[in-house]
């Protein structure tokens, strides 16, 4: 015998009388088609006006099979779906929009697809060639959904579906969400780069809104963004900068090919080509600074989460095995070269007050020097991350 699950849905509504009624009757007459196709046994449905002033609260209250929560102030979408959440008593949560853009009999194949996957989140995605969705909140959506992939390792395709189930055991692990329209997109990127959460997707039916939609594509879409940011960087923090450093390096790289080919032919480095090189300079410098940021944030980030910083990937072990252990010797070669190459340099100011050798030398020196003092500092941080992570795991003993 299988096992069975009680359902609870949450509605969170703040002024919308239009839709309210109809997203109501529509959830209680799609209980028993729930109950039918899925592993749900008993569906409750819980209504939460958020501050609504209009006729929201009142026409739901109508309603004897449901459960209503109302207060004055309003709080934000997210804080409504989380105390229903609060007042639910179901072991798989979901909820969907008031607007009645979303079909509550979906909720089936979502809770069908949480429980046979295994799941933490099931989502229903609207990123579909049959979706209603307006092209701009489309393109954002799809903007949002590839900057999250980009970070983690699941491919999702919408990040702010308005409709999903969670499995009641797996909420601890979500939180913290914020209060706001940027919840929904928030867990989506929790789950995606938590490690110890999975999440699933699956096309659902999605028609035009009733009444007038509460989100601002810009205003809305920067925290959005934010909250994107913001999750990633105490997850995948070397994603971030590692992608940027390397971007420069590869730009440093391409920014030398020509002065390196008019090297091979003249056999010598034009004086203009001077501002070339300390841009190749400043790059470099900028892509290891970045690269090295990356590495320790994902190790302090490791301290908190308590996992393998390099989460055990063979790119990781690679890494670890023939660059991290060599990092000291990297930044001693850089560092004697850089000063090697300039000791007549060197020679000339201090006897004479004055540099006779070509400017190449004193800049590249300076960029071997620098990058060696740069990378020493990386190796000296990074064992000191490890030797705090060995405490730590110590003491979870």
């Amino acid at each position: 015998m299988h096992p069975s699950y009680k359902l609870s849905v949450v509605i969170p509504a703040y002024n919308e009388e239009e839709a309210i009624a109809s997203i109501i009757e529509r959830t209680l007459v799609s209980r028993d088609s729930i109950v039918e196709t899925s592993p749900v046994s008993s569906v409750e449905i819980i209504v939460v006006s958020d501050g609504s002033w209009d006729r929201t609260a009142e026409i739901a209250s109508q309603y004897e099979n449901i459960t209503l929560i109302s207060y004055e102030k309003n709080r934000g979408y997210g804080a409504a779906i989380k105390t229903g959440f609060e007042n639910a008593t179901g072991d798989i949560l979901g909820f969907l929009d008031a607007d009645g853009t979303c079909d509550p009999e979906f909720f089936a194949q979502l809770c069908k697809i949480l429980i046979e996957g295994d799941a933490d989140i099931a989502i229903g995605s609207r990123m579909h060639p049959e979706s209603q969705m307006p092209r701009l909140r489309r393109l954002g959506n799809w903007l949002f959904a590839k900057i999250i992939n980009f970070f983690g390792n699941t491919q999702i395709t919408d990040s702010a579906s308005g409709m999903r189930v969670i499995k009641r055991d797996s909420l601890e692990k979500i939180y913290p969400l914020p209060d706001g329209l940027h919840f929904t997109p928030a867990m989506s990127t929790r789950a995606v780069l938590d490690r110890n959460l999975k999440i699933v997707e699956t096309p659902m039916p999605y028609k035009e809104r009733t009444g007038r939609s509460k989100l601002s594509v810009v205003k809305d879409g920067m925290k959005f963004l934010k909250v994107i940011f913001d999750i990633a960087l105490t997850h995948r923090p070397f994603k971030l900068f590692g992608a940027i450093g390397i971007l420069f390096l590869v730009i440093a790289l391409l920014y030398g090919i020509q002065p390196t080919i008019y090297y091979i032919n003249n056999r010598q480095i034009a004086e203009y080509m001077i501002y070339r090189f300390i841009s190749i300079l400043t790059l470099t410098l900028a892509g290891i600074n970045l690269i090295a940021l990356g590495v320790l944030s994902d190790y302090i980030v490791s301290l908190i989460h308590n996992y393998d910083p390099w989460h055990g990937t063979r790119l990781g072990k690679f890494s670890e095995r023939f660059i991290f252990s060599k990092i000291p010797y990297i930044s001693a070669l850089f560092f004697v070269s850089g000063i090697l190459l300039n000791v007549r340099t060197i020679y000339q100011y201090v006897t004479s007050g004055h540099i006779y050798l070509h400017w190449i030398y004193v800049l590249t020196g300076a960029l071997l020097v620098l990058a060696g003092i740069e990378l020493a500092a990386l190796s000296v941080l990074r064992r000191i991350v490890l030797l705090l992570k060995e405490k730590l795991d110590f003491g979870r003993k």
